[in-house]
């Protein structure tokens, strides 16, 4: 394997394993085929732009051309994130894609669109911010009502009161205090220190 891409050849794979996704999906995906997927992951391969530009998009990932002098705070940066997203459980994952399949499934049932766009905007955060275990057994109980709602669908009331609640879990991991859950970077992007 050459030395330049080896980096990049083992994140995609790593990537790609932490989704459960198989090669044969990551090829439906990115429009590659299987075959050039594994000849990538193995080093069989040099990736060429496009194609490694297709594999990180069908891995939710982006390409970035970044200052060498800043690679120190990017890497904290990513550790940090890397932290949060590991204490997210699997059961939170689970039940915000539940939510996230209701909603996709019909913005009819909301009487204000903008219920609609609040709700999605509160799973677009509860997918990376970490939850305590009561606000998780509360987003469970929330997810049990979707299954009520299969044989007896809500009232407008109803709907509008439980996207109160999933913004009112969303509000409370935002402004937790997460002093001492995440160590604070001992860099910053914006440093103007060329020893760097």
């Amino acid at each position: 394997m050459a030395y330049k891409t080896e980096h990049i050849t083992q994140q995609i794979r790593a990537a790609r394993e932490a989704r459960n996704m198989s090669q044969r999906e990551l090829s439906a995906r990115s429009g590659l085929t299987q075959s050039h997927i594994s000849q990538i992951e193995r080093g069989t391969m040099e990736p060429g732009l496009a194609s490694l530009v297709d594999v990180a998009r069908a891995l939710d990932l982006e390409i970035v051309l970044a200052p060498r002098k800043l690679m120190p705070a990017i890497g904290n940066i990513l550790a940090n994130a890397s932290l949060t997203s590991n204490s997210l459980t699997s059961q939170q994952r689970h039940l915000v894609g539940r939510i996230d399949r209701w909603l996709a499934e019909g913005r009819d049932r909301f009487a204000v669109a903008s219920d609609a766009d609040s709700l999605k905007d509160s799973l677009a955060l509860l997918r990376h911010l970490p939850l305590t275990a009561d606000e998780l057994e509360t987003l469970h109980d929330l997810t049990m009502r979707l299954q009520r709602w299969k044989s007896d669908p809500p009232s407008p009331k109803e709907v509008r009161d439980f996207v109160h609640a999933v913004r009112a879990l969303r509000n409370a991991a935002v402004h937790r205090d997460r002093d001492d859950a995440i160590p604070r970077s001992a860099y910053a992007l914006d440093e103007e220190d060329d020893d760097a």
